[in-house]
């Protein structure tokens, strides 16, 4: 296929096998333990070949996982049974014991519980970095920093990160790079393109997006060494074929789906600015964002994931039944899918290193989805009315 090509045709045409799968289009499901071999001569031959056990790949993985390397214009990508998994497996590809890695403040709780629970128990030392304030990243790194790991925008608070200049400083260092850019995507931020060693992503969210699948993927750039699938298979860690299935499908119509997202997050995080009671819109894509030439200088898009700060004055519990009303954004985690959310996120003052750049007050976060804009906003007007 053309690779200059518009991104629409490839996500359209990527991976498709037709002649190989007696004219169906999408790859089929092939659930797979044992493999079998026509021969001792075939299975020593193909030992070490694509499909040697079900847990390694099957038809199914493989072609998933070369549409999306391809999307990302990456190297090897590797698919894992959620966006955690990744994660997980990205960060132990990179360290070993004696080790240190560096992390964003702002990272994804999850995420954080693993560096804090596990990465001590295999002898990896570890900090945290201020991601609105890359001053002092220098200053943190020692001869074992192997890497420095970047999210943007961060969980819950929406900070953006200057990847570029992290790259610069973990270049001249020789230290690994590992990117989540669930939020952003192969779409609207090209992060591999940026420098970034390995990107992980939720493919539970934007990829398969219909909040009924969990998968992970993990794509190394082009020439980067990397240990990502010996990694994974060590662990013994595989993705359900039913799963990359659906991802593989999900792909297909993420453009759209996410342009609508996008559409209608903007609309509303612009309608909010009308509300008194709304003290600051954490959506970093808006025009008078504080982080707008980040914003500008990595994104070619948004998403339709973001947050706003309540008046703190306002009661809980009279805030909860506001919630508990809503007609469209239901309360629920997670998101990418076809449905409007919002819950109220709690930020552990206890964990964070530095204090998270936001106004005090309720902190909602909101994922607008492929509803009317009009119905959404009225649903928005109504819970912010009770209040």
């Amino acid at each position: 296929m053309n690779k200059k090509q518009n991104i629409s045709t490839k996500i359209t045409h990527y991976g498709l096998s037709a002649d190989e799968n007696f004219g169906i289009p999408n790859p089929p499901i092939y659930k797979a333990s044992t493999i079998l071999y026509k021969s001792m001569a075939h299975h020593r031959k193909e030992i070490h070949s694509d499909f040697t056990y079900g847990r390694r790949g099957t038809p199914t993985s493989k072609a998933f996982e070369e549409v999306v390397a391809k999307l990302y214009n990456g190297g090897d990508c590797i698919s894992t049974p959620s966006g955690l998994s990744a994660i997980t497996v990205a960060i132990l590809s990179v360290l070993k014991s004696n080790d240190h890695a560096i992390f964003p403040d702002n990272i994804y709780g999850s995420t954080r519980n693993f560096i804090l629970e596990y990465l001590p128990k295999i002898n990896v030392t570890y900090d945290f970095y201020n991601p609105c304030n890359l001053t002092h990243l220098s200053k943190i790194i020692t001869k074992n920093t192997k890497l420095i790991y970047i999210e943007s925008p961060g969980s819950l608070t929406f900070e953006l990160t200057d990847i570029k200049s992290i790259i610069k400083i973990a270049n001249k260092q020789n230290i690994k790079t590992i990117a989540d850019n669930t939020w952003g995507t192969f779409l609207h931020q090209p992060v591999l393109e940026m420098g970034v060693d390995i990107v992980v992503e939720a493919g539970t969210k934007y990829i398969c997006g219909h909040s009924d699948t969990n998968l992970g993927i993990a794509v190394s750039r082009k020439g980067s060494e990397n240990n990502l699938r010996n990694t994974r298979d060590t662990l013994g860690i595989c993705a359900n074929s039913e799963d990359l299935y659906v991802g593989l499908r999900g792909i297909r119509t993420i453009k759209m789906r996410l342009k609508e997202s996008e559409s209608n997050g903007f609309a509303i995080a612009k309608y909010l600015k009308q509300f008194k009671i709304v003290k600051e819109i954490l959506h970093p894509g808006l025009q008078d964002s504080k982080y707008k030439l980040v914003y500008k200088n990595h994104f070619l898009g948004s998403c339709g994931l973001f947050g706003f700060v309540l008046d703190p004055k306002i009661d809980q519990k009279r805030l909860d039944k506001a919630i508990e009303k809503m007609n469209l954004f239901k309360i629920g985690a997670s998101w990418g899918g076809f449905e409007s959310l919002i819950i109220q996120s709690h930020i552990n003052k206890n964990l964070r290193k530095f204090k998270p750049d936001i106004s005090e007050g309720h902190l909602i976060r909101l994922y607008t989805g492929f509803e009317d804009i009009n119905d959404l906003k009225d649903d928005i007007k109504k819970m912010l009315s009770k209040l």
